[in-house]
């Protein structure tokens, strides 16, 4: 199992001390960054033998999916998967779960109807770099729209695009009370993200809803990278404790 932490630029230092596996960068803090930071971080990640095959955060929030211009979306995506790309970058979870609210007065079906338009426009732009787009199911707390890994994997079978897939978040999965078994009923997903519960921290406590999950994940051949999702206020101290946990709880599941 590869374990990654998701983490800012600035902490990948960090995690290589930590000792996870990689490191999952925002992609719009690498859109934002200027060409000499971009090139420092590229420096940096290459000197800690860090690699960084995902990213998340594809979406700046102030871009509205909704309404935005497919020109709008495609000059953005162009630049930053540019940028994932040059940092080796495979996969990219699409949450961004202000990007792709659901407006006022707007249904659900047209607003599935437009999330189909604007994730085949994703997919797209990522086919010239090879970049899997993983949809990221988000709790009903956090946006209105593909809330369920069901409705991640009808937007993802909708959009029939080769270079889209779908992503598992344990702790959105759990929030919401889905069946964890839904990854083997849905054929399996192509990320997987954790955290705890409560709290979104990082995992750090063996817990019987782990071992579902990774039974879930053994069943449908999972092979991909477990990305580490959760807050902490020491790094150094949760980072080898929860990779130890995850390992040890993989093994024996």
């Amino acid at each position: 199992m590869i374990i990654g932490c998701c983490a800012k630029p600035e902490m990948a230092k960090t995690v290589k001390q930590a000792g996870f596996d990689t490191i999952e960068l925002p992609v719009t803090a690498v859109a934002e960054m200027s060409e000499d930071a971009f090139q420092s971080l590229r420096e940096t990640l290459k000197q800690l033998d860090l690699p960084s095959p995902s990213f998340n955060v594809l979406f700046p929030g102030q871009l509205q999916l909704m309404t935005a211009s497919d020109r709008e979306i495609s000059d953005y995506l162009n630049h930053a998967l540019a940028r994932v790309h040059a940092l080796s970058g495979k996969t990219v979870v699409f949450g961004s779960g202000r990007s792709r609210y659901r407006p006022d007065g707007m249904s659900y079906p047209v607003a599935f109807r437009r999330l189909v338009h604007v994730t085949g426009i994703i997919g797209d732009a990522a086919k010239p770099y090879g970049i899997t787009i993983v949809i990221e199911p988000l709790n009903r707390m956090e946006t209105n729209t593909i809330n369920s890994l069901a409705e991640g994997a009808a937007l993802v079978s909708s959009v029939n695009h080769p270079n889209v897939a779908l992503l598992a978040d344990y702790y959105h999965v759990t929030l919401d009370h889905e069946p964890i078994s839904d990854i083997v009923r849905l054929s399996g997903v192509s990320h997987v993200h954790i955290a705890t519960t409560l709290g979104r921290l990082v995992p750090t406590v063996p817990d019987e809803g782990y071992s579902a999950l990774f039974r879930a994940l053994k069943a449908t051949d999972y092979k991909g990278i477990l990305a580490v999702e959760g807050k902490n206020d020491d790094l150094l101290r949760d980072g080898p404790a929860s990779i130890r946990m995850l390992k040890s709880l993989w093994a024996n599941c």
